[in-house]
C-alpha cells in the first residue's frame, strides 16, 4: 500500500515506477484460485491506526437514526436505481446532503465480514474477522448503543436478520465468534440497553419447552425474563402496530425475517414504529436498523432478490429523511458495512430501465463503500474516511470524547477537539 504523506514522497514514488517500467521489474503478482495478488516492489506498510480526520467543529446531535444495508456496494445501489426509475432518477438514500466512501478492511483481514465492520461502526474498533465488539482479551468494547444508554438515551435496533446476527449484535452484543447466537441473546436481556428490538431470531431466546421451538439448551425463556423486567413482548406486526410502549420487543420470525417480497410491511413500517416510541424520550434517542438480505442475494448472485431488498431499506431511510426533515437534531447516516458479489454493470441503455449486469464470486470484496448523510455532523462523514469514524463522530455530537479508542486527529476540528478535551 502506498501511503502518499507529502508531495515529494509522492514524486519520488512515481519516479520509482516509471524506473521500473522501464527497466521491466514487474510488480509482484501471483495466480491463487482464479485472482491475482498484487504488491508493488517498492511498497512500504505503515502499521497502527489511522488519524481521524474533522473538518470543522463538531455540532449538537441529539437524535441518531444509523442505517446498514448489508452487502450494498455503490454499484448495486446503481443497478437498483436504474433498474426502478432510470439513471437519472435517485433513490431516498441518494438525496441526503453527503456523500462519502469509507474503507471498510478489518483488523486482520483486507475483506471484512459483518462481525468485525459492525463492530467497527458500532465501537470504532478494529477487530478480527467474526468478533463481535470484544477486544483481543475478551472483554467488551462499549458501543455507541449502550454509550447512548448511559446518557439518558432511548435506544432501538430493528433488523430483517435475527437480532442476534452479526450487525445488531456488533452494537449490543459482546461475543467472540458471531455464532454464539443464544449468548449475544442473553447479553442483550441481561444489559438492558435496547427499549425497541424489532426482528427475528425469536428461537435465540426460547427453550424448546411448553410447545416452544427454541435454540436455547438452558431452560429459559428470556421473553418471558424481558416481560417481567417492564418491556411488552410482541409477536405479530398487528401487536405492535396496536402497542404504545416505549419499551418493546418484537421478535417477528423464528429465524431471520420473512423476504420482503412475502412481508404485508416493509422496513420503513417498522422504522416508523420504533420512531414514535423512540421519539418520546426528550433526552434523545440512537436508531440502528439493519437490510440484512441484501447481503444474501449478492451471496447467492440472485440480482431480483438483492435488489427487492434494498429497495425495502430504502423505504425506512425514506421514513427516516421525514422524520428529521424539519428538524436540526437529528443526524440520519445511510452506510453498508461491506459490498457482496462484486457486481458490475457491464452494459445498457441510457435512456432504458433494463441493465446488463455480472458478478465476480458469491463472497464479500474489499470495495470502499458510500455513506450518505444529512442533519448535525453530516459534513465530517463527506470524505474518505473508515467505518470506525462514524460512532467517534456520533459521540462527539453528544459532547462525549474519549469514546473508542485513542486515535490523532488531524483537520481544522482538530484545535476544536483538544479545547474540549482539556474542558473535561
Amino acid at each position: 500500500m502506498i501511503i502518499l504523506k507529502n508531495r515529494r514522497r509522492f514524486l519520488v514514488t512515481v519516479s520509482l515506477l516509471i524506473a521500473c517500467s522501464i527497466l521491466a521489474v514487474q510488480p509482484l503478482a501471483t495466480i491463487a484460485a482464479g485472482f491475482e495478488t498484487f504488491k508493488l516492489p517498492i511498497a512500504e506498510f505503515e502499521p497502527g491506526m489511522p488519524s481521524l480526520y474533522l473538518r470543522g467543529p463538531v455540532e449538537p446531535a441529539k437524535n441518531v437514526i444509523l442505517l446498514i444495508s448489508d452487502g450494498t456496494g455503490i454499484n448495486h445501489r446503481t443497478l437498483v436505481r436504474i433498474a426502478s426509475g432510470g439513471a437519472n432518477s435517485k433513490l431516498p438514500s441518494e438525496r441526503l446532503f453527503e456523500v462519502g466512501l469509507a474503507n471498510t478492511h478489518s483488523l486482520d483481514s483486507l475483506v471484512t465480514d459483518s462481525a468485525a465492520s459492525a463492530t467497527q461502526i458500532a465501537t470504532g474498533n478494529w477487530v478480527p474477522n467474526r468478533t463481535i465488539s470484544v477486544n483481543a482479551d475478551g472483554e467488551p468494547l462499549q458501543t455507541i448503543l449502550e454509550l447512548a444508554k448511559t446518557l439518558g438515551k432511548s435506544t432501538g435496533i430493528i433488523t430483517t436478520d435475527r437480532v442476534t446476527g452479526a450487525t445488531p449484535a456488533g452494537f449490543a452484543g459482546h461475543v467472540p465468534d458471531r455464532d454464539m447466537k443464544n449468548e449475544i441473546a442473553q447479553i442483550i436481556l441481561e444489559n438492558d440497553s435496547v427499549d425497541v428490538l424489532i426482528g427475528g431470531g425469536k428461537k435465540n431466546f426460547q427453550s424448546p419447552v411448553a410447545g416452544k421451538k427454541g435454540d436455547r439448551t438452558d431452560g429459559r425463556d428470556l421473553l418471558e425474563e424481558a416481560a417481567e423486567r417492564g418491556v411488552t413482548i410482541c409477536n405479530s406486526i398487528y401487536e405492535l402496530r396496536a402497542d404504545d410502549s416505549p419499551r418493546t420487543w418484537a421478535l417477528l420470525s423464528s429465524g431471520s425475517m420473512t423476504a420482503a417480497v412475502k412481508r404485508n410491511y416493509t422496513l420503513g413500517d417498522l422504522t416508523s414504529e420504533a420512531l414514535r416510541r423512540l421519539s418520546q424520550n426528550p433526552e434523545g434517542f440512537f436508531l440502528m436498523v439493519e437490510g440484512d438480505q441484501i447481503d444474501g442475494g449478492g451471496h447467492d448472485n440472485d440480482i431480483w432478490r438483492m435488489a427487492l431488498e434494498l429497495l425495502d431499506f430504502e423505504t425506512a431511510v425514506e421514513v427516516a429523511t421525514e422524520f428529521a426533515e424539519n428538524r436540526d437534531d437529528t443526524l440520519v447516516i445511510v452506510v453498508s458495512d461491506h459490498e457482496t458479489g462484486g457486481l458490475a454493470i457491464t452494459n445498457g441503455q441510457a435512456q432504458s430501465t433494463e441493465v446488463e449486469y455480472g458478478w465476480i464470486h458469491g463472497g464479500h470484496t474489499g470495495t470502499p463503500v458510500a455513506i450518505y448523510s444529512s442533519g448535525p455532523n453530516s459534513f465530517l462523514l463527506g470524505g474518505h474516511i473508515y467505518l470506525a469514524d462514524i460512532s467517534k463522530i456520533i459521540a462527539f455530537g453528544w459532547d462525549i470524547y474519549d469514546f473508542g479508542p485513542d486515535r490523532a486527529v488531524e483537520g481544522p476540528g482538530a484545535k476544536w477537539l483538544l479545547s474540549k478535551q482539556n474542558q473535561q
